[in-house]
């Protein structure tokens, strides 16, 4: 059967499976890296990624949406430190901490605190929308914020607000029904309810600003066309540095940019490293596919032979240590090759050889015989080796 016939899968086949699956495998390091900085938002909470009732995914389409030189920015890392206006959306469950960070590092900087209202709950079925349960507590929301003394949410019947303060008169519009207001010891109003508790406040005199009521920007509250146009008045007065560019803190609502070991190595400088590795790996696949130069042919672990049998046994007597006690055998082979050479009597016994050996050269065949037989050591047997190597040679010699 030919190789074609034995395999259901050509080369060439074979060579773009491979090339899928490193792709796919490649694809998939990749996400899971960023799939946490990937995610849409569609969880029906208070942020700006949010299509739900309370989110602010409307008012960041109204702001991309109209004819002007705003845009909105998604900030996920902290960026936010030197941003222009930063809309802050914490909820109910947000570290405190996390938002007196974001300020303390925002001096000079506008900041637009969007206090939470309502408790909601995920619709079944419908992740991305929510139905309303109630309002929140209000030591839920007054626990929030640490930089205004006496910190206290209330809540109105509604009715008309009033801008003051230098706040643009169009800012202004009818309250919700359940309107939220707050109060402090350094709050300064802008937006007031019919009975002047503050909807929209300064802190003394910083640039940063607390909206109390979430409806007037979130998207149940921009259904309405004159609340969306005294969203977009409020916000450009907030923008008083005239930037371009209105941001929304996403870290808070738990979309910021998590670090992670596997991120970095996508990312400068580390991605240099991974490249490098990548070609590396793609090199070794080459070679791998690739023969250079004949296959070396796979040697037997034990030869064939009478050498290999040699070279086995003195491998065991050079593990076990036992070099130096061949002495003797040595010795009686010498012994036997020499009789052979010069016709000794094939009857005699080894005593009657060795006497005869003694007398045919000098030193002595009995005595290099004994040297090599108690050889102490590896170098003694080499010596006593070579002495009776010499007397064999020189006795055949003279024979």
């Amino acid at each position: 059967m030919s190789g074609d016939a034995a395999s259901p899968f050509s080369a060439r086949a074979m060579l773009w499976v491979a090339a899928a699956g490193i792709t796919a495998f490649a694809a998939l390091l990749l996400l899971s890296a960023y799939a946490p900085d990937l995610r849409n938002g569609r969880n029906g909470g208070a942020h700006a990624l949010s299509t739900s009732a309370v989110g602010f995914q409307g008012l960041v389409e109204l702001i991309d949406a109209l004819p002007w030189d705003i845009s909105s920015y998604y900030v996920r890392d902290e960026s936010w430190q030197d941003t222009p206006l930063l809309i802050l959306t914490p909820e109910a469950w947000t570290d405190p901490d996390e938002i007196a960070k974001r300020v303390a590092a925002r001096a000079g900087y506008p900041t637009l605190i969007v206090l939470p209202k309502w408790f909601v709950r995920p619709m079944r079925g419908k992740s991305a929308w929510v139905e309303q349960i109630g309002p929140l507590p209000a030591p839920a929301i007054e626990r929030l914020i640490r930089q205004v003394p006496r910190f206290a949410v209330s809540r109105s019947a509604g009715g008309q607000l009033r801008a003051v303060n230098g706040l643009p008169a169009a800012a202004a519009v009818g309250a919700p029904a359940q309107l939220q207001t707050i109060s402090g010891r350094n709050l300064r109003p802008l937006l007031v309810d019919g009975e002047g508790r503050a909807v929209l406040a300064q802190v003394g005199d910083r640039d940063l600003y607390i909206l109390a009521d979430p409806d007037l920007i979130d998207n149940q509250g921009l259904r309405s066309a004159d609340v969306a146009r005294a969203a977009i008045v409020m916000l450009g007065w907030l923008n008083s540095t005239g930037a371009d560019t209105i941001d929304f803190d996403l870290g808070l609502n738990g979309f910021g940019t998590s670090p992670s070991l596997l991120k970095l190595a996508f990312e400068p400088p580390f991605l240099a490293l991974t490249l490098c590795l990548l070609g590396a790996a793609l090199l070794a696949g080459i070679q791998g596919l690739f023969r250079f130069g004949p296959p070396l042919r796979e040697e037997r672990e034990i030869a064939f032979g009478k050498r290999a049998l040699v070279d086995n046994s003195a491998g065991l007597l050079k593990l076990a240590r036992r070099e130096h006690r061949t002495g003797g055998r040595y010795a009686a082979l010498t012994r036997d090759a020499v009789a052979h050479a010069t016709g000794a009597p094939v009857q005699a016994g080894e005593a009657e050889i060795d006497a005869y050996l003694d007398r045919l050269a000098e030193p002595r065949f009995s005595e290099l015989a004994s040297a090599a037989r108690h050889a102490p050591d590896t170098g003694s047997l080499l010596a006593a080796a070579r002495a009776l190597y010499r007397w064999r040679r020189n006795v055949i010699r003279e024979g």
